[in-house]
């Protein structure tokens, strides 16, 4: 079977028969028993079986004192962890998109200490299918609450939350399972497959207009693929005409907004891959779209409306591939959503088009949606999202209704309030922070192996006394090695810039993390200044000495975390070997530390334990110097 059909399939729902578990602890919690008084459902029915694809392995290690219990679930497998103070609630989380990969995985929130520091028991599954189901993944969710709820007790509360995908798939188990769920906090999800197809429609129309393809110049295109990438995007690669399509894109989405170019460049690739697929399988309708285009273009909506091309659709595929997938409006529960503003692959028209359907239903009064000013997909903090959750429990528990965003405003650059808790760099909130006046800007010409080159990210280090320490505020991209960079200083971020200390370069290229062979010494709080520098494939590390590098959140024992700006050190016995602290702005809200060997700091040695100190105090973690762990490495405080 093609992608394209295997992304259509629904399948056959079938009985859910039976389920082969593990749990850490052979206890069982039980619910109160007021919740276990409210009838039960009749069992929701899914696949017995993954669809196309093998499962991976659910078995994972609960936190401290917690039980994990993982296992298949019909098609599915699924993970769960109860806390030992288990406070009668239940979050199932529903992951994104998994890009029709071979293999269905299944993953824990974000969130996941904070809630189980907080007393909630959580739980995933890994869904039938990587295809884009976001109707399948809330009726096997659903038969997970089914499971936990027969070997635990019905909880007394269970909200549904979910990111991408996960978060159209909030959207619909609102409308669909009143019966089960409580309250659902969605995460940059769309408003259903349908949607999601027109907007890739008009991503590939505005592409083929700028690059002057015409309707028949398509229709005698046998080649999708081909016409993109030899005649489409060459096109695009003019500065000028990219930023016409930009900006049509951008007008088709919502206009103007914060963060709305550099969230649509982000995204530009994962955003052709899905383009070609989906105008490949005829699934992306636009022949009785009318557009109406906005102040970014420079076109006219009747020239555009002229010009655009009309792309074929193969119904019965279309209907097989949306079929069960989009909303309604029809909410029977509290729904609270999460968007970015420059979010480039489900852009913020998405939430846009699931307040009028909400609206249309008579359910207005089930929504609150909240904006956060942010360049990324999804890019929110854990403790946004943990705020997103406080507010539907207050709302569901103690009829508190949240505060939110109105996304129908005529123009999304004044909104009425946002949502962020740290600020995004280039807001006047981020300029605010403690020592944000002493960065650093730094701008130049990049070789590599004596070429200039484009890459996608570019960072800076600050090496200082021995240390090596990340500051970059943001990860701008080179091109043609052009490159323009801020660097903080240390009161913004413990170890980066000031007197005695030298700035340093990184990027990815050719599969590698290359160093600058140069060192920029630290020009002076607040200057701006130009540097000069080379990479080399042959020599990576540059002027840069080895080092481990670290990256995780520090939490609290009760799954909360400090403010940014919490200092984050490394030591091997009473011996420094890295600092650096937790960020105070952008969408992540935990630490990034390398540390140091021998080379740089005697007493740093390789192999030793390494204890880590947060703001003075030492966290329950340690580690070998010199042995980085796979994935994020968290920190506890005591």
């Amino acid at each position: 079977m093609s992608s394209a059909r295997r992304l259509a399939c629904t399948g056959v729902m079938l009985t859910l028969l039976a389920a082969s578990a593990c749990t850490s602890d052979n206890k069982t919690a039980r619910a109160t028993p007021s919740a276990e008084k409210r009838p039960l459902p009749p069992p929701v029915h899914v696949r017995p079986d993954p669809e196309g694809v093998t499962l991976g392995d659910p078995a994972f290690q609960p936190l401290a004192g917690a039980r994990a219990d993982f296992g298949r679930l019909g098609g599915a497998v699924y993970q769960i962890e109860v806390p030992p103070r288990w406070n009668g609630r239940l979050v199932l989380y529903m992951h994104g998109f998994q890009d029709l990969g071979r293999e269905a995985q299944v993953s824990a929130p974000d969130i996941r200490r904070f809630l189980i520091g907080q007393g909630f028991a959580w739980g995933a599954s890994s869904f039938s299918s990587t295809s884009l189901i976001p109707g399948r993944a809330a009726d096997e969710t659903a038969a997970l609450w089914d499971y936990f709820t027969k070997k635990y007790g019905r909880p007394t509360r269970t909200y549904v939350t979910g990111q991408s995908m996960g978060g159209a798939a909030s959207h619909i188990a609102a409308e669909r399972y009143a019966n089960r769920f409580d309250g659902a906090l969605a995460l940059c999800g769309n408003a259903g497959n349908t949607p999601g197809l027109m907007g890739t429609a008009d991503y590939f129309a505005a592409a083929a207009y700028v690059a002057g393809v015409t309707q028949a110049e398509f229709d005698a295109s046998p080649d999708v693929g081909r016409l993109i990438r030899d005649r489409i995007r060459p096109a695009l690669r003019d500065p000028a005409a990219h930023q016409r399509f930009e900006s049509i894109v951008l007008d088709l989405t919502g206009g103007p907004r914060a963060f709305d170019r550099e969230g649509f460049r982000v995204e530009e690739e994962t955003s052709w891959r899905r383009t070609e697929l989906a105008v490949a399988a005829h699934l992306a309708p636009n022949r009785d779209t009318t557009y109406r285009l906005g102040p970014l273009s420079t076109v006219s909506s009747a020239e555009f409306n002229r010009a655009a091309i009309r792309l074929p659709v193969d119904e019965a595929l279309q209907r097989t591939f949306v079929a069960g997938n989009d909303v309604t409006g029809a909410l029977r529960l509290p729904l609270l959503t999460l968007h970015a503003t420059g979010d480039g692959q489900v852009p913020i028209e998405q939430a846009r088009i699931l307040r009028r359907r909400v609206d249309a239903a008579g359910k207005g009064g089930l929504l609150v949606q909240r904006v956060i000013r942010d360049t990324s997909h999804c890019g929110f903090t854990s403790t946004e999202w943990a705020a997103g959750l406080e507010a539907i429990v207050a709302w569901v528990e103690r009829g508190v209704k949240p505060r939110g965003t109105n996304v129908l405003v005529d123009d999304l650059r004044r909104l009425d309030r946002t949502f962020e808790l740290n600020p995004r760099s280039g807001t006047p909130e981020a300029d605010a922070v403690p020592g944000a006046r002493d960065r650093v800007v730094l701008r130049g010409r990049l070789t590599l192996d004596g070429a200039p080159f484009d890459a996608t990210y570019l960072g800076a280090v600050v090496r200082r006394a021995g240390l090596i320490t990340p500051c970059q505020a943001t990860l701008p991209a080179v091109t043609n090695g052009a490159y323009e960079i801020t660097v903080h200083g240390d009161v913004e971020a413990n170890g980066c810039g000031g007197p005695g200390a030298d700035i340093l370069l990184w990027t990815f290229a050719r599969d590698k993390q290359l160093y600058s062979r140069e060192a920029m010494p630290w020009p002076g709080n607040g200057s701006t200044t130009n540097f000069d520098a080379t990479f080399s494939t042959t020599v990576p590390r540059g002027s840069a000495p080895s080092t481990s590098q670290f990256a995780g959140e520090v939490f609290r024992r009760d799954g909360t975390q400090p403010p940014g700006g919490t200092r984050v050190e490394a030591y091997i016995g009473d011996t420094r070997c890295g600092v650096a602290s937790t960020q105070r702005t952008g969408n992540y809200s935990g630490y990034k530390l390398d540390v140091v060997g021998p080379d740089s700091v005697p007493g740093c040695t390789l192999g030793a334990t390494l204890t880590f100190h947060v703001n003075g105090r030492q966290a329950a973690e340690t580690t070998v110097n010199n042995t980085p762990p796979r994935g994020s490495f968290d920190l506890t405080l005591p």
